[in-house]
């Protein structure tokens, strides 16, 4: 008789279902913890990760006056590099007609474009409605640039639109864009900050784009080209390293009077001050969080030893049977391994679907929890813990007893 230990295993499965779905109900709440602590954790870590070289030295953030700011600050000794992004504001998007557009930066409701460059791009992808992210695409194609619109009800994935740029009275461009992804209503983008004292760690420098406080100004977000070139609307500048506190004044002086009418340079906006704020915000997470996990994975253990045990002794007459019909015992080891792994298939199913639930019900922010890399692999650790930690009590149990008295216990 020739035993296969999926096959049985899953005979296993249905033999014991209601035993089994104990362990299905207590495995989908470990992996949806796991997911939330993961994410939450993550989260935190999303919005510093990206700008982390420029943070976590001697520098400080600002927004551009002028259009060759960065490159004059470049030039200069001190200076180790400079992160910003363009911010392109529109005259004109043709076919979309709002109620009333003032063509002024300062007004939330003109529609712009901001561009970031590949590096950053890479590193970060906002929430998306639909469509994907630019990372998948090149700038331009077609001779038209790929684009993310903010959320609106106008355009639909693949539509091509017209923007107009009016950089003086004699001069009119034209851009094409292609909408290739929907920010979420709300998603969180780099954005150029108003008030200084809104900033503290790297997660301030990001805004939430909700559709209804911009009725009139949609959000084009693009990689950086010749075509959406423009002021920078937003400068990190880092110094190079190893200055006194003496010597950083004297540079912070230097820029006041080099540039005061380009650049506005706040002592809430220094790098060190966000950059340890942020590192602070993420350490503070991992506390609160290692406990959660370290429990759940003691959890899991405890729980699939005693189930396995109990399922173990439970079984013991149907091993004794398969011992005596030719299995060996390590077969019959993988017969519960394989029990036990269908109700994990399940438990990930269940756990999906109740994720999902729970973001469209509003229980939990899609926004924070999401399932990502981490996220799986962690849940994927969960699931081989749960599958090993199985093996070890019918090990223990088969093990010991003899065929003759498997076959004696009584159902």
């Amino acid at each position: 008789m020739k035993f296969t230990a999926p096959k049985y295993g899953f005979k296993e499965f249905k033999r014991n279902i209601f035993f089994n779905l104990y362990i299905i109900a207590q495995l989908t709440a470990v992996l949806i913890l796991m997911v939330y602590s993961i994410s939450s954790i993550a989260y935190v870590s999303k919005f510093y990760n990206p700008l982390k070289y420029y943070l976590e030295g001697n520098g400080f953030c600002t927004w551009g006056l002028n259009y060759n700011v960065t490159d004059e600050l470049k030039k200069l000794d001190y200076i180790d590099s400079v992160f910003w992004f363009n911010e392109l504001p529109l005259d004109e998007v043709k076919g979309y007609t709002p109620k009333e557009v003032i063509p002024d930066s300062t007004n939330s409701n003109v529609p712009f474009i901001y561009s970031y460059d590949d590096d950053f791009i890479n590193d970060f992808t906002p929430m998306l409605e639909k469509g994907k992210w630019l990372d998948e695409f090149d700038t331009e194609t077609d001779g038209c640039i790929n684009a993310v619109v903010s959320y609106n009800e106008k355009y639909k994935i693949g539509d091509i639109c017209t923007v107009v740029n009016k950089p003086n009275e004699d001069e009119t461009i034209e851009i094409k864009l292609r909408i290739v992804g929907m920010l979420s209503d709300g998603a969180k983008v780099l954005d150029r900050f108003g008030a200084s004292s809104e900033i503290s760690d790297a997660t301030s420098l990001y805004k939430n784009y909700y559709s209804k406080q911009h009725p009139n100004g949609l959000l084009f977000l693009t990689k950086k080209s010749e075509k959406t070139e423009c002021r920078p609307g937003m400068l990190i500048v880092k110094f190079k390293d190893g200055y006194s506190k003496d010597e950083l004044d004297k540079i912070y002086a230097d820029i006041g009077n080099k540039f005061e009418d380009d650049v506005s340079i706040m002592w809430n906006l220094k790098t060190e001050r966000i950059g340890k704020k942020s590192l602070k915000s993420i350490n503070e997470q991992k506390i609160m969080m290692m406990p959660l996990i370290v429990g759940i994975v003691i959890l899991i253990i405890v729980s699939i030893f005693s189930m396995s045990a109990i399922s173990s002794n439970k079984q013991l007459k149907n091993y004794g049977i398969y011992t005596v019909s030719g299995a060996t015992r390590k077969r019959c080891i993988f017969i519960q391994m394989w029990n036990v792994f269908y109700s994990c298939v399940l438990s990930v199913v269940l756990a999906y679907v109740v994720f999902k639930l729970m973001t469209v019900g509003g229980i939990i922010s899609a926004s924070i929890v999401s399932i990502g890399r981490n996220e799986l692999l962690a849940c994927g650790a969960i699931i081989v813990i749960a599958i090993i930690a199985s093996a070890v009590m019918p090990a223990i149990i088969i093990g010991r007893a003899q065929a003759k008295e498997m076959l004696k216990e009584e159902e």
